[in-house]
C-alpha cells in the first residue's frame, strides 16, 4: 500500500510540475513579447521572475540580449544568464551557454569552459545521450555559421523544425535539452524574420505560430499575420494559404471569394502545385467564377507537371466527360490508374472503357431533351465556421438523366416565421455527367446530384419555411445557356 500511495505522490507531483511549467513558460512568452517591443514594465517583469530564479525567465532575457531586443545587447549578460538557468537542474540554458564559449560569439573562445556546461545538461529521461551529443554540435555549429551568412538561417530553422515539429517526444525532449523546444524555435525564427525579411522565414514563423508553438489562444490571427507579410513579399506557399483563408473563412478572415482567386492567381504563377490546383478546381467546379473547362485543364496539366497527387483524379474525369478537351477513355484510365497507384487490372480497366464509351454515347443525343431538375432543402447544420454563422442550409439539386449541367445559379427567397425574408443564389458543381457513381475523390456518390452549403449569419432564417420561393435558374444545359424557369425545367421538391 506504502509503495503505491508513493507511486501515486510521485505521479502527481510530476503532473503539477508539469503543469506549473507549462504556466510559467506561458507568462514567460507574453512578457517576452512585450519586453521585445521595449515595454518597459514587462521587462521589469522578466527580471523578477528571473531573480526567482525561473529558468524560463532567465533563457528569455539571455535571448533579449542576446540579440538587443527591446534592450542593449550584451552578450556578456546573455551568457550570464543562460549559464544560471544551467545551474538550477540543468534541462535549461547549459547548451546555449557552452555555445558562446565553444564558437567565441560574444566571449573569448574556452573549449574547456565549453565542455563543462555541455557536462551539465540534464541526461534524466534522455534515451540516446550520443544523439543528443550529436544534435547538439550540429545545431550550434549551424548557428554559428547563420551569425555570419543569412543563406544558412532557412537550414537550421528547417533542421529544427523536423525534431521539434511532428516529432516524437522523446525526439523533443532531447531537443528541449539543447536549447530547443517549440517557443525556443519560433524565437529564432521570429528574430530572424524580422531582422532579414526573408519571404520564406515569415513563412514559417506563421507556420509554427498556427501549430501553436507559441501556446497563445489567438494563433490562428498571428499566423495570418506573418502569412500575410510572407505573402506580400512574394512567397507562393503563403498567398495559397491567403487564398485558402479567403475561400473558406478560416482563421479569422470573412469569406470572400474573389480575394482566393486573386491570391491564388498570384501563388500559380509562381508554380505552387497546390495553388495550381486550387484554381483548377475553382474553373472546373465553377461555383465562384463561371465553368471554364479548358482554362482548368491548363491549371491541372501544370500541377501535375509539379507531382501534384491531386491532378490525375480531375485529368481524368476531364478527360471521361470529354471537358475541355475531347472524349479519351484510355487516357481517363491511365490518369485514373495513376491516382489510384494501381497496377493495371484487366477485368476493372475493360469494365471502365465501357462505360465511358457507353456514356460518350449517351452524352451525344443528351441534346434531344432536356433534362428535368428538382431542387430541395435537406438539411440544415447549426453552428460552424468558428461561431461566425448560425447555421448552413444544405440545398440539393438532382437531375433525370445523362446530361452535363454547369453554371448552375438559383436565387431563393427563404421567410422566416417572423416574417423575415432574405433572398440568396445558389451555385452548384456540375451534375449529370457519366453514370460512374463516384466522386471526384473515388468515393461513392450520385453523379446526377449536387448540394451546397448556404451559410447564414442570422438565426432568424435558420428555421426558415418550407415554402421557400424560387426567383430564378440558370444554367449551361449541354453547353448551351438555358433559363431553367422559363423552360420549366426546374421543380422544388416538397417539404416531407
Amino acid at each position: 500500500m506504502q509503495i503505491h500511495l508513493k507511486t501515486l505522490a510521485a505521479t502527481l507531483l510530476a503532473c503539477c510540475s508539469a503543469v506549473a511549467s507549462a504556466h510559467s513558460a506561458d507568462t514567460v512568452d507574453r512578457l517576452f513579447d512585450r519586453a521585445a517591443q521595449r515595454d518597459v514594465s514587462a521587462w521589469n517583469d522578466l527580471l523578477k521572475l528571473a531573480a526567482q530564479p525561473d529558468p524560463d525567465a532567465l533563457v528569455a532575457v539571455g535571448f533579449l540580449r542576446e540579440h538587443g531586443l527591446g534592450t542593449d545587447r550584451d552578450v556578456g549578460l546573455a551568457v550570464a544568464n543562460h549559464a544560471r538557468a544551467c545551474e538550477i537542474d540543468g534541462t535549461r540554458g547549459c547548451a546555449q551557454a557552452a555555445y558562446f564559449h565553444e564558437f567565441g560569439i560574444g566571449v573569448p573562445m574556452d573549449a574547456a569552459q565549453a565542455e563543462r556546461y555541455v557536462r551539465q545538461i540534464s541526461k534524466d529521461g534522455v534515451a540516446d545521450v550520443e544523439l543528443l551529443e550529436r544534435r547538439r554540435r550540429i545545431v550550434y555549429k549551424g548557428l554559428a555559421e547563420a551569425e555570419e551568412d543569412v543563406e544558412m538561417r532557412l537550414p537550421v530553422i528547417e533542421y529544427l523544425d523536423r525534431f521539434v515539429g511532428s516529432a516524437s517526444s522523446d525526439d523533443r525532449n532531447l531537443m528541449e535539452r539543447i536549447g530547443f523546444g517549440r517557443r525556443d524555435v519560433l524565437r529564432l525564427a521570429r528574430f530572424w524574420a524580422d531582422q532579414d525579411n526573408d519571404p520564406e522565414m515569415l513563412q514559417w514563423v506563421g507556420t509554427f505560430y498556427n501549430r501553436g508553438y507559441a501556446g497563445v489562444e489567438d494563433k490562428d490571427a498571428l499566423a495570418l499575420k506573418w502569412w500575410r507579410r510572407a505573402a506580400d513579399a512574394g512567397e507562393p506557399s503563403s498567398q495559397n494559404l491567403l487564398g485558402q483563408a479567403y475561400l473558406e473563412g478560416r482563421w479569422g478572415t470573412d469569406r470572400e471569394p474573389q480575394q482566393a482567386v486573386a491570391w491564388f492567381e498570384r501563388a500559380a504563377a509562381q508554380g505552387d502545385r497546390d495553388a495550381l490546383m486550387n484554381l483548377g478546381e475553382i474553373f472546373y467546379l465553377g461555383q465562384i467564377v463561371p465553368v471554364d473547362y479548358p482554362r482548368a485543364l491548363a491549371l491541372f496539366e501544370r500541377a501535375m507537371e509539379e507531382q501534384s497527387s491531386r491532378a490525375p483524379r480531375y485529368l481524368s474525369w476531364m478527360y471521361y466527360n470529354g471537358q475541355g478537351v475531347a472524349t479519351d477513355c484510355p487516357k481517363a484510365l491511365q490518369y485514373r490508374q495513376l491516382q489510384r497507384g494501381q497496377r493495371p487490372d484487366p477485368a476493372d480497366a475493360s469494365e471502365f472503357l465501357s462505360r465511358c464509351h457507353a456514356d460518350q454515347k449517351s452524352r451525344g443525343t443528351a441534346g434531344l431533351s432536356p433534362p428535368g431538375l428538382r431542387l430541395e432543402h435537406a438539411s440544415t447544420f447549426h453552428g460552424g465556421r468558428d461561431g461566425r454563422v448560425a447555421c448552413e442550409p444544405q440545398f440539393v439539386v438532382t437531375t433525370d438523366k445523362l446530361g452535363e449541367v454547369a453554371n448552375l445559379r438559383i436565387t431563393v427567397t427563404l421567410t422566416s416565421d417572423r416574417g423575415g425574408t432574405t433572398r440568396r443564389t445558389l451555385a452548384f458543381s456540375p451534375l449529370g455527367l457519366n453514370t460512374m457513381k463516384e466522386g471526384l475523390d473515388g468515393r461513392e456518390a450520385d453523379p446526377f446530384r449536387s448540394s451546397v452549403l448556404l451559410p447564414l449569419e442570422a438565426e432568424e432564417f435558420c428555421a426558415f419555411r418550407p415554402d421557400f420561393r424560387i426567383e430564378s435558374a440558370t444554367a449551361t444545359v449541354n453547353g448551351e445557356p438555358v433559363d431553367l424557369l422559363k423552360r420549366g425545367l426546374l421543380e422544388m421538391k416538397a417539404a416531407e
